[in-house]
């Protein structure tokens, strides 16, 4: 008898409100999780309108990355982005944006959109 277990993770993330900068280290330790854990994954992300970021977010977010690209690239199957409107697609969906992800790179209006996109990274 053999036996096949997979799992799928699929990180479904959402900033809302005011974002502090603990919050938004805590959504990176999160991911990092991952890659101790050896664990591929899917990440949805979705931003409110009129959610604040930190000031120094942009510079958390650099290093941060700087730091585990190669493990993003190695565990992340894909990103998918949830766009507010469409002014806002147009703003995340760019050649520049998907080059610097360095991931499989999805944008969408609807949530179930990203998360067939985000299944079907597992396929």
């Amino acid at each position: 008898m053999s036996l096949s277990i997979n799992e799928m993770h699929i990180l479904d993330m959402r900033f809302a409100a005011h974002v502090s900068v603990a919050e938004f280290e805590q959504w990176l330790m999160h991911i990092q999780q991952y890659f101790e854990q050896k664990r591929s994954f899917v990440l949805i992300m979705q931003t409110d309108v009129n959610t604040e970021f930190p000031e120094e977010y942009r510079a958390i977010q650099g290093k941060w990355y700087k730091q585990y690209k190669q493990d993003f690239y190695q565990y992340c199957l894909g990103l998918a982005r949830i766009a507010q409107d469409e002014a806002d697609r147009i703003r995340l969906d760019t050649p520049a944006l998907q080059k610097a992800w360095h991931v499989p790179y999805f944008v969408s209006l609807e949530k179930t959109d990203a998360v067939q996109w985000a299944m079907q990274r597992y396929l």
